[in-house]
């Protein structure tokens, strides 16, 4: 896959930049802040309802860890098309999931294997993005794979991310790989009953997925591969497209995200280039539909959508004193006030941006009342879809865990 260049980032940084201080500057007058659509071409390649009460923030001691092998030979195009197009759909069924009020903290790993553009000598496999947080990242990275004939060892990724990613050892977090293909699952050096016994002793649970027919040569590999990890084996049709529901509430959820972007400040270059990011996934999603949208935009509402790393008004939350030291970082208008006036001037804005989460919350709310009514009259559509697959099972084992799922 293509890596961004340095000079790819750095235009996005200063892109954005610039986008900053129109935006700040507006926010600094009290005006309603308008963002740039997010349909701009990429810059880089990183019904009736009650309000849903907003949920705790997610703590280390409710995590959830999943990391998501995926096959791109050739014949992968759909499989990789249906995780783009159900991304924020999974995360948001996580977010349905709360044990003393909170939902899971979200970490997330994504390989890919079985490329023939990928090293012979490691395997044809990589590591696409660590175990993270950052889903926005995730998406970047998901949107940039491409398929390409290849070979498809699946004992050896098994093991990758076994040995490579930093698993939790808290006997309460849910530790899943999902490993998707079509090939033989014993293909390689590395047996797959070796790769899946150390990630048993890890308490890693391993689910099969197979691209195909459930009864042909290779499904009996890929079941017994599900039975050694402790995990489940599913079947997909991989090129069955997935559908959208549009609802009378995504305009209003659109016009309500570009408000929720226009509360992000940038800390450094850096910090521009995460935020060019943030509206590229938002294209990304859109590309879809605006219904995909919306789904992402209720993931970015919750309280899992934390940016500290590079927005000041996330920083600030976590860290005040440490905002102020950086503020030499910040748009030039932000440096102009003393310390005093920009703690005020960020707690103004993250007020503004909580106001808006809330509004996006109670949106996305009636959307998916709205939509769940629209589903009933097609019941077991797209059961054979990668996302219903995975959130079925993401939804047992939070179930096995005591979570409580909220609908």
């Amino acid at each position: 896959m293509k890596i961004p260049t340095t000079f790819t980032w750095l235009s996005a940084a200063v892109l954005v930049s610039t986008l900053c201080l129109f935006g700040v500057a507006q926010l600094f007058a009290g005006a309603n802040l308008a963002t740039p659509s997010p349909a701009a071409p990429p810059i880089g390649g990183l019904g009736g309802t009650t309000s849903p009460a907003p949920a705790a923030a997610p703590t280390a001691k409710n995590r959830i860890q999943i990391a998501f092998l995926l096959d791109t030979s050739s014949s992968m195009d759909g499989l990789i098309d249906q995780a783009k197009a159900r991304l924020w759909n999974i995360l948001n069924e996580i977010l349905k999931a709360k044990k003393d009020g909170a939902a899971p903290s979200i970490e997330v790993a994504l390989y890919q294997y079985g490329n023939s553009g990928l090293l012979p000598e490691k395997g044809y496999i990589e590591q696409v993005v660590g175990l993270t947080s950052d889903v926005d990242l995730l998406s970047d990275k998901l949107f940039g794979l491409k398929t390409g004939g290849g070979d498809e060892f699946c004992g050896h990724v098994i093991l990758r991310a076994t040995d490579d990613l930093q698993w939790d050892d808290n006997d309460n977090t849910i530790k899943l790989i999902y490993i998707a293909g079509n090939e033989p699952f014993t293909q390689g050096e590395v047996k797959p009953e070796d790769a899946l016994r150390k990630a048993r002793s890890k308490d890693i649970i391993v689910n099969t997925i197979l691209c195909g027919n459930p009864n042909g040569s290779d499904g009996p590999s890929w079941r017994s591969g599900a039975k050694n990890g402790d995990g489940e084996f599913f079947y997909i049709n991989q090129d069955e497209r997935v559908t959208f529901i549009p609802s009378p509430y995504d305009d209003a959820i659109d016009r309500c995200n570009r408000k929720l972007n226009g509360t992000y400040i940038p800390i450094g270059a850096s910090g521009a280039a995460y935020q060019a990011n943030q509206l590229r996934q938002d294209a990304n999603a859109e590309s879809y539909s605006k219904a995909n949208l919306s789904s992402r935009a209720k993931y970015k509402a919750s309280a899992n959508y934390n940016n500290s790393s590079w927005d000041a008004v996330d920083a600030h939350r976590e860290d005040p004193a440490g905002l102020v030291a950086k503020k030499e970082l910040l748009p030039d208008t932000l440096q102009q006030l003393s310390d005093a006036e920009l703690t005020v001037k960020i707690k103004e804005i993250s007020a503004r941006r909580s106001s808006l989460q809330k509004e996006l919350l109670e949106l996305t709310a009636k959307r998916d009342a709205f939509v769940a009514e629209a589903q009933a009259s097609s019941a077991g559509a797209e059961a054979n879809t990668l996302g219903e697959k995975i959130k079925a099972s993401i939804r047992k084992r939070l179930v096995e865990k005591n979570y409580e799922i909220k609908e």
